[in-house]
């Protein structure tokens, strides 16, 4: 074995420019599926930091996975699959703090939430259960960091927290290692409360569809029967509340809670990011199996001689196996050093979120990925090219180093077409992302995103008993026309939800076109919005028929703008204006109030980038006072150049004010920054693919150049023009280069019809993303012929003829 290693070493010293090109190859395809796989296996492969993880379910209603805490309990008696339900939202409360040490996010839980969960406690215990959700302790529970932050210990003391007025006292430490991450309001939570604590929650309303639902499956119950069992609840309850339950023709939804946790596109792209990593390496091994193959041939010779010294196609096998298990184990071990630095930029990155990312390292698991793909790609770069130069008949002949072989040239052509093929799906799948990207971010939206910026603003004062909605609305209000002075404000308003806010306010609705459906919470409901005089004129949103709201709307005249798709939906062919519409008393607090629709408005993105426009009404604040807003300032120039001035202006004169700031524009990168985050992942693998692709293409190419020198110079010798010469070669090399292209496209073609989900505009860039991932490829191909076509043509026929 010493013997074979050192005439390996031996031949990566006579080839330094190929050890060099093989081991750089090797790092950058094991490197980066290493890193990538690294991630997939922190991420959805790492069970969560609870009790039986596996028996931890996502409990959604559909179409959207919010439910009411009555319909939780329903869920929990009526069905025989769960052990355990638990009901929790995110909660934005006042916070008064005296060490500077505010709660990132807090949540709202029932009380059974951390049995459900499985967690244990470093200190304290839960709250006591008493079976009825509208009890609050006073209680909080908090995480490990948020423990630490708070200055820790090893007793709990007298800790209190000051959440809208109300102190709570901190009975229960989370472990560190049972931080919950995920997305949104499960995004590490730091404060835990009951329902109960929380003031807008309404634990016995079952039309309050507000929180989001996790449950633990008995021993023995499998996902799918859990669904098929609240399908038959979900029967029942639509038979026995047909009012809250009849419209909604979905079944109930269950599937593992972590899919949750990590988010429903997580998993999809992880697996695309690994598969383009797997074309990758499928690349850079074809392109060094060809530089193999052209390497081998040379040796022919070499092989031919020790066969006939008595060598076995067995011996030169391990010789030719041992050779690229080195260079394959030396670039193993630069890819695993460019998947450590990946993984640290991953963390280190903030443009993205990827819940559980932190946890990525070089685990045994993603190890023993590792040595499995070096061992695949050994034995791919041992046997093909052997395959076509270790044949007994090759064997026979020592001269056999002086001839180019028909069949291995096809070889090494035919596996040029393989890399050709796979760079134009992958080209092409970084197109679509790229073109992805900017469809989302230059669509139409309704609005006009580019002068915007957003503050969001709660007072301190919110949880005061003194302080009532409307004292709170009018102090917000106050704030509001503070910011109009600030130099450069051209208008201000506020909203409970700005554009793309990712917020569902669906309540009870009926037209007078359709009263049947007064008192049904139907999922054709549309989305609630309570917004100032000046919203639609502040943010861009076109006002197509009647008017916009004024002063004069106060609450006491019921009115109601609409949007051109409700106004389509539930009055056809006439005019929106002067038609009713009802609100029910969770939206305006006031019982059953029809309201007349004095405006239509336009169609904007009011929930997601992604999302259509749906159906929208818009209400006057004063119908629904509150103690927070979402104040949105048009500027005259760069909107984020404004936030300090307006930062400085509510800390001097609204110290109650707790504010946040974000431009229109960082919510749009924020909404897309998976997506560029994707895009810029292959387009680094669809450059390397390129590039390795043009270099194995020039090589190939270059060295049958090089072996028909003899060939060129005695068509040169007969008179054949140089013109002619190149013309024949790029003749005969880009038919093959053509196929590949063609092949290519197809593939292509195929993955972008199977991946049209996550391609965002895949239909109406297909042919754009094709072409240009064609002519991409194909122009530095053709040069890549082109060169050494050139240089064999321009050669002097006599030196040539000489030699041989």
């Amino acid at each position: 074995m010493f013997s074979l290693l050192r005439q390996a070493f031996r031949q990566l010293r006579k080839s330094p420019g190929f050890a060099a090109t093989a081991m750089l190859t090797l790092t950058l395809g094991i490197g980066a599926s290493t890193a990538i796989f690294a991630v997939l296996d922190a991420v959805l492969l790492d069970p969560l930091p609870f009790a039986q993880a596996d028996r931890l379910v996502a409990v959604a209603p559909q179409p959207e996975p919010y439910a009411s805490i009555p319909t939780m309990q329903d869920y929990l008696s009526r069905s025989t699959s769960f052990a355990g339900l638990a009901a929790y939202r995110q909660w934005s409360p006042a916070q008064k703090t005296t060490d500077a040490t505010p709660a990132r996010r807090i949540l709202s839980v029932s009380q059974g939430f951390f049995s459900t969960l499985g967690t244990r406690f470093s200190l304290g215990t839960s709250w006591p259960m008493t079976g009825n959700e509208q009890d609050c302790a006073s209680q909080a529970m908090v995480s490990g960091g948020y423990w630490k932050r708070l200055g820790g210990g090893a007793s709990l003391g007298n800790r209190v927290l000051n959440l809208d007025g109300r102190n709570y006292q901190i009975t229960g430490v989370l472990p560190l290692e049972q931080a919950i991450e995920g997305q949104y309001g499960l995004n590490q939570p730091e404060v835990f409360v009951q329902i109960g604590c929380d003031g807008r929650a309404k634990p016995n309303a079952r039309g309050d569809w507000d929180f989001q639902l996790i449950g633990r499956l008995r021993p023995g119950v499998t996902i799918g029967q859990a669904n098929a069992d609240l399908a038959r609840v979900d029967r029942t309850l639509q038979k026995d509340y047909p009012n809250d339950y009849g419209a909604y023709g979905k079944p109930t939804l269950v599937f593992p809670y972590l899919e949750l946790l990590v988010g429903t596109e997580t998993k999809p792209a992880l697996l695309m990011m690994l598969g383009a990593c797997g074309l990758l390496l499928l690349i850079a091994c074809t392109n060094l199996a060809n530089l193999l193959l052209a390497r081998n041939l040379r040796r022919r010779g070499e092989f031919a001689t020790r066969a006939t010294l008595g060598a076995t196609l067995g011996q030169l096998l391990k010789q030719l196996m041992v050779e690229s298990a080195v260079f394959v184990t030396l670039g193993t071990a630069g890819g695993i050093a460019l998947a450590l630095l990946v993984l640290e930029g991953l963390k280190a990155a903030t443009a993205f979120h990827l819940p559980r990312l932190a946890h990525a390292s070089m685990r045994p698991t993603v190890l023993a990925f590792t040595i499995a793909v070096s061992a695949a790609v050994t034995f791919f770069l041992t046997l093909l090219p052997a395959w076509r130069i270790l044949r007994p008949g090759l064997l026979q002949d020592i001269h056999a180093a002086a001839s180019s072989g028909r069949s291995l040239r096809l070889a090494g052509r035919l596996l040029v077409v393989a890399q050709l093929t796979l760079t134009v799906v992958l080209v092409a799948c970084a197109g679509w992302m790229i073109a992805g990207v900017y469809l989302l971010l230059h669509q139409p939206l309704g609005f006009s995103p580019d002068r915007l910026l957003m503050i969001q603003v709660r007072l301190n004062s919110a949880g005061s008993a003194n302080v009532d909605a409307k004292a709170s609305e009018l102090k917000l209000e106050q704030i509001a026309q503070s910011l109009y002075q600030l130099p450069g404000v051209l208008s201000v308003a506020l909203t409970d939800h700005p554009p793309l806010g990712h917020a569902i306010n669906r309540y009870t609705f009926c037209s007078d076109s359709h009263p049947e459906q007064c008192k049904q919470q139907v999922n054709i409901n549309p989305n609630s919005y309570a917004v100032s005089p000046g919203y639609f004129a502040t943010i861009g949103q076109s006002l197509v028929d009647g008017r916009d709201f004024n002063p004069a709307d106060d609450g006491r005249n019921h009115v109601a703008i609409v949007n051109q798709a409700l106004a389509a939906r539930e009055w056809p062919g006439q005019s929106a204006l002067g038609h009713r519409l009802l609100t029910d008393e969770i939206y305006t607090g006031k019982g059953e109030t029809w309201s007349t629709v004095v405006g239509v408005v336009g169609n904007v993105h009011n929930y997601d980038l992604v999302s259509a426009p749906g159906p929208d009404v818009y209400i006057p604040r004063a119908e629904n006072p509150g103690h927070f807003a979402t104040i949105i300032l048009q500027v005259n120039g760069d909107p984020a150049s404004l936030k300090n001035a307006a930062r400085a202006k509510l800390k001097a004169q609204f110290r109650e004010a707790v504010p946040s700031f974000e431009t229109m524009g960082e919510e749009m990168a924020s909404e897309v920054s998976e997506r560029v985050f994707l895009m810029q992942v292959a387009m680094a693998f669809g450059l390397v693919a390129l590039f390795l692709s043009i270099l194995g293409t020039y090589g190939l190419l270059a060295y049958e150049v090089s072996l028909r020198e003899k060939e060129i110079g005695i068509r040169l010798a007969l008179g054949s023009s140089r013109e002619r010469i190149i013309r024949l070669l790029l003749g005969e090399e880009g038919r093959w280069l053509l196929v590949g292209v063609m092949l290519g496209l197809f593939c292509a073609a195929v993955t972008g019809y199977a991946l049209r989900a996550r391609f965002y505009g895949v239909h109406s860039t297909s042919v754009l993303v094709l072409f240009g991932s064609a002519l991409l490829l194909l122009a530095p191909a053709l040069l890549a012929i082109a060169l050494p076509a050139r240089r064999a043509a321009f050669q002097d026929p006599a030196q040539t003829l000489r030699r041989e």
